[in-house]
């Protein structure tokens, strides 16, 4: 048994590259180990592949901080940034066992793969939509040939696709939806949840999502999360204050992580071969495509929070009970003893195991098969509409901010770098 490891000081830079490295770093400096965050909670970290998907379902790595048994361990009674996922009330991403079976079940036919294609013709139209006014609103350029004004692409693309298509999916208006992703890019920001500002967010984000739960909007199919999880209220499997909880919770994850997946892809495939972005327009080739880029960057560069029940022992060292723990998915991604080249995009990996940014076993991402979607539909609509769209700024001089969920680029500039065709009819 080795003796227990110091803390890592963290706080990723603001540019990829260097992020990335320390990512590598961290990964070849062992198996696990403890890193202190920028507001200084200690957590744990695991960082390579093997050791991550055995963590992903082991049950001595609990969700519920209610189960440890000190008040002290886990966070010890103390609010940190980034927190919202494990105490904004009873959900599926902060309950165990039969209770996390309870709280996700609703919801897993709404959001099942056929569920989902039913809803491509509709993101595909939200996709075009946007690019069009994009187009419409280009402002003065701020970088590049006045000819060609920049356009920030996250703002105007990546955001705003995963929210309208979450809101539809949901059961809510998109004015309700535009309205609540503007409060909870506050709330899953590094800002402090005792902050005046944070908690002005967060009061507007539960006044929102309670009066859109009170007047929820019906599909075509009448499909929606919403109406599942009123359905079980009525039949007693919910209570109304876990639908708010639900509801707000798979916000959170679902319009964050897909903005970064987007804007990720957007910006990894203009630096490449124009024949790897023609495979976004055969459907199995865009899905391996997609994959190998959520490979590549885990939208989430940290598994949702985890504590240690009990210790646990990974390769020789012992995680002590009631620790903070994650599976850094940017590490375990990018494993070289798993994936050839592990920096380098590369589709077609015939031997290589499935990515982890989705997570495995019981907590799998509930809405893996709607990003999937989403993120293929951005990816082809925009190379289709643009196939000469080109970086206005080097992606490794693009500023990212946050931390451990929302590490999110704060702009793309691109220059759309010509005129769009036509939408398909």
């Amino acid at each position: 048994m080795t003796p227990p490891p110091k803390p890592v000081p963290f706080e990723p830079p603001p540019h990829a590259p260097e992020t990335e490295a320390v990512y590598r770093e961290l990964r070849e400096r062992a198996p696990v180990l403890p890193i202190t965050l920028p507001d200084g909670l200690t957590t744990w970290v695991i960082t390579r592949y093997a050791d991550g998907k055995r963590a992903l379902k082991d049950p001595r790595f609990i969700k519920d901080p209610r189960a440890l048994r000190d008040p002290q361990h886990g966070f010890g009674g103390v609010r940190h940034p980034e927190d919202l996922m494990i105490v904004g009330g009873r959900h599926m991403l902060n309950s165990d066992a039969e209770e996390h079976a309870r709280l996700r079940g609703v919801a897993t036919t709404v959001l099942s793969a056929r569920a989902m294609a039913r809803r491509e013709p509709e993101i595909t139209t939200i996709a075009h939509r946007l690019l069009d006014r994009a187009v419409q609103d280009r402002r003065a350029p701020h970088v590049g040939p006045a000819a060609e004004p920049a356009v920030d692409l996250m703002q105007a693309y990546a955001q705003p696709l995963p929210e309208t298509a979450l809101g539809r999916v949901l059961g809510m208006s998109d004015a309700a939806t535009a309205e609540a992703a503007a409060h909870m890019r506050r709330v899953i920001s590094r800002d402090h949840p005792l902050s005046p500002p944070w908690q002005r967010a967060y009061a507007d984000l539960t006044d929102v999502l309670r009066d859109a739960l009170a007047t929820p909007q019906n599909s075509d199919d009448g499909d929606t999360v919403i109406a599942a999880l009123q359905a079980a209220v009525a039949e007693g499997r919910l209570t109304r204050r876990e639908v708010l909880s639900t509801v707000s919770i798979m916000f959170a994850g679902g319009i964050s992580s897909t903005a970064i997946a987007i804007g990720h892809g957007a910006a990894t495939l203009m630096q490449t071969t124009s024949v790897l972005r023609g495979l976004l327009d055969d459907e199995e080739r865009a899905t391996v495509v997609v994959e190998e880029l959520l490979r590549h960057h885990a939208p989430f560069p940290f598994s949702p929070w985890r504590f240690a029940r009990e210790p646990v022992e990974i390769a020789g060292t012992v995680v002590p009970e009631g620790a903070v723990v994650f599976i850094m998915l940017a590490a375990t991604n990018r494993d070289p003893d798993l994936y050839d080249a592990p920096d380098t995009v590369i589709p077609e990996r015939p031997d290589a195991p499935p990515h982890l940014a989705f997570g495995h076993g019981p907590h799998f991402c509930i809405g893996a098969h709607l990003a999937r979607i989403e993120i293929r539909v951005a990816l082809r609509v925009l190379f289709q509409r643009f196939p000469g769209i080109v970086p206005a700024v080097p992606y490794s001089d693009v500023i990212w901010k946050g931390v451990l969920f929302d590490r999110t680029p704060v702009a793309l500039p691109v220059l759309l770098a010509g005129h769009p065709g036509p939408p398909p009819e």
